[in-house]
């Protein structure tokens, strides 16, 4: 009995089964594209206007493998990028709030910027450059 309560209260404190969430914000002056998915769930496609953030909530799994990904299409560039992945970011996106876990992310015009408190760690450039638009004479 003893065994099993170091083991789940091991894993719990890693960050199994706690709520995280994850917010990213717009810096650019246009708008950003955004379509985030796991293994199990899509969270469909938003626009996220200049300024303004896009976020949302989950538990991670009891395994530590819980991913979301997110597809970003802007008018500087545009890629596909691993914005919470459990064994990163557990201890990245801790708060000292004890309201749960946040990760923080801004849409630059030279990528994907993740943050612990002020600092940038994790900067994703755009894989493509700029969307050609098709002029129709």
């Amino acid at each position: 009995m003893l065994f099993l309560f170091m083991f789940f209260g091991e894993a719990i404190g890693l960050g199994a089964l706690s709520r995280v969430d994850v917010r990213i914000t717009n810096k650019m002056a246009s708008n950003v594209i955004i379509h985030c998915k796991s293994k199990d769930d899509d969270l469909g496609i938003h626009v996220i206007y200049s300024g303004q953030s896009y976020g949302w909530g989950f538990k991670v799994n009891f395994w530590q493998t819980t991913l979301f990904f997110c597809g970003f299409t802007t008018e500087k560039g545009r890629g596909v990028y691993d914005i919470y992945k459990a064994g990163r970011d557990d201890f990245r996106c801790l708060n000292d709030f004890g309201s749960g876990d946040t990760c923080f992310w801004d849409v630059k015009d030279d990528g994907v910027h993740g943050y612990v408190g002020v600092e940038n760690d994790i900067w994703f450039k755009w894989t493509m450059n700029r969307i050609v638009r098709q002029v129709n004479h």
